[in-house]
């Protein structure tokens, strides 16, 4: 008897652990991209406002950014800035000289930017729980 208590005792305790224990991601497919916000931010300069952060295929990213030079990878993190930018103001400029939203494309690791494009829209939805 006292096995079988202590027992059901044991379970619920793991239970309710493993409900309380901490999360690293969101729950959604693009939970991975929030580790390239820094890596972002630092692209922008510290400049803009978030829109958001969605990963991305290369099939998608290149049928909105045909010219864009991508790393080998099949998914990308894009983290999208909304201000006026200008490309000698961003790292990795690519698109227009200017725009109004810049589109940071990051590795799916989030550790290095592949291209900044600039932009007056960002080309795909995108905010900030994608």
């Amino acid at each position: 008897m006292i096995r079988r208590v202590a027992a059901t005792l044991l379970v619920a305790g793991a239970a309710l652990a493993g409900c309380a224990a901490p999360r690293q991601t969101l729950g959604t497919r693009s939970s991975a991209c929030f580790r390239s916000l820094p890596t972002a931010r630092v692209a922008v300069h510290q400049q803009g406002r978030l829109i958001g952060v969605r990963r991305i295929s290369r099939t998608h990213l290149l049928q909105d950014f045909p010219q864009a030079a991508l790393p080998p990878g099949k998914e990308f993190c894009a983290v999208a800035f909304s201000d006026d930018f200008h490309g000698d103001h961003v790292d990795k400029p690519a698109g227009a000289s200017v725009g109004k939203d810049a589109v940071v494309i990051v590795t799916l690791r989030g550790t290095s930017v592949v291209q900044t494009w600039l932009v007056d829209r960002v080309p795909f939805h995108i905010r900030h729980t994608a």
